[in-house]
């Protein structure tokens, strides 16, 4: 276990090209830490440059209070699980683990115990003669994940380990990653693009784009708490409704108007746009934030576009203009496309953002 710092870190390809844009983050000891983004901006590439598969344009890379940038792969103290797998087909799953035990000569009965041991915390101890063409691709995977335990590194390394799993078997499977973390007590540093995934297993996620780092926060501060429109939409199924609105002010009641609503603000929601200069701006929440209710007490009323049915619950959806408001609503009464229904938003989880910048206000 141990602590990672990164300092100004950058990755340019040639000279146009800019991955990663001066990152400053540090893993806490221990943590389950989640690099979180969409495709092509810089997770995997931050990866890279912490295992030592990418070199560092700029910047350092600290693991427990030692420079590490410069140093090749091998001498890093890390462990890496990667998203194709990489076990050795040849071998078993008993070889596969004990491998690199056998390069650091470590005693037969050692390699057996550690061999075991991490076979049974994986749940793959009644795999171990097998062969990986033997096994399931979830059960690879935790050959591998088995793998990296073994060697007790300082710093784990996951880049995207279940995205060659069906649905299913990554919903499994990153509840036992999440269970052997709280075993192991590992520092793990993990990338993904589903943002579901980050918010199940990360005890902190950062979300990236564009190589830059938008907001760090437990999963809990980046939902409630999304610091730009980005992270507010790129966090959450299905992502939060943004309505372009206007500050309108009647007497001593402030609303927020466009052609569909004209929306009374609380004292605490006045409160918070007091100061803001400009008249203009964009209104945030999250679908399950908005209710349906009677016609008399309805913010908005609109004609339901589709509903989708989930089991437990319903994705209502109407359509405004060219936009598209969602909501979760309880299962029953089913809503029909068609229907006209009424809805009101929940004051306290009103969320406002600057039009032009698309920072939260």
């Amino acid at each position: 276990m141990a602590t990672l710092q990164l300092k100004n870190l950058t990755k340019r390809f040639g000279k146009k090209v800019v991955a990663v844009k001066g990152i400053n983050l540090e893993v806490h000891d221990g943590e389950y830490l989640v690099l979180l983004g969409p495709s092509g901006c810089g997770k995997t590439t931050t990866l890279r440059m912490i295992a030592g598969l990418e070199e560092v344009t700029d910047g350092e890379i600290i693991l427990d209070g030692v420079d590490i940038t410069d140093l090749p792969p091998r001498k890093r103290d890390i462990s890496m699980v990667f998203q194709s797998y990489a076990v050795w087909p040849h071998m078993t799953v008993y070889d596969n683990i004990a491998f690199a035990l056998r390069l650091k000569k470590m005693n037969r009965s050692e390699i057996d115990r550690t061999v075991r041991e991490v076979a049974g915390m994986t749940k793959i101890a009644e795999f171990l003669d097998r062969y990986p063409f033997q096994l399931s691709g979830g059960q690879r995977q935790r050959v591998a994940v088995a793998r990296a335990i073994a060697v007790k590194p300082k710093l784990f390394l996951m880049d995207e380990p279940l995205s060659n799993l069906d649905a299913k078997l990554r919903v499994a499977t990153r509840t036992e990653l999440k269970a052997i973390h709280h075993k192991t007590h590992a520092t793990t540093v993990f990338v993904t693009h589903d943002q579901s995934e980050a918010m199940s297993i990360a005890d902190r996620i950062v979300i990236m784009k564009d190589g830059e780092i938008m907001q760090i926060g437990t999963p809990e501060e980046v939902y409630d708490q999304s610091a730009s429109i980005f992270v507010a939409d790129f966090i959450g199924t299905p992502p939060t409704n943004f309505l372009d609105v206007e500050l309108v002010r009647e007497g001593e009641t402030l609303y927020l108007v466009n052609p569909h609503i004209k929306l009374p603000l609380s004292a605490e929601n006045a409160a918070r746009l007091r100061g803001y200069d400009k008249r203009e701006l964009v209104l945030g929440i999250r679908p399950e934030n908005i209710l349906l209710t009677s016609a008399d007490e309805a913010d908005l009323s609109a004609a339901c576009l589709v509903a989708e049915p989930q089991g437990s619950h319903q994705v209502v959806a109407v359509e405004l203009d060219d936009k598209l408001l969602k909501i979760v609503a309880p299962a029953r009464p089913k809503v029909r496309s068609g229907e006209t229904v009424h809805l009101t938003f929940k004051q306290e989880s009103l969320r406002f953002f600057d039009r032009e910048s698309g920072a939260r206000i």
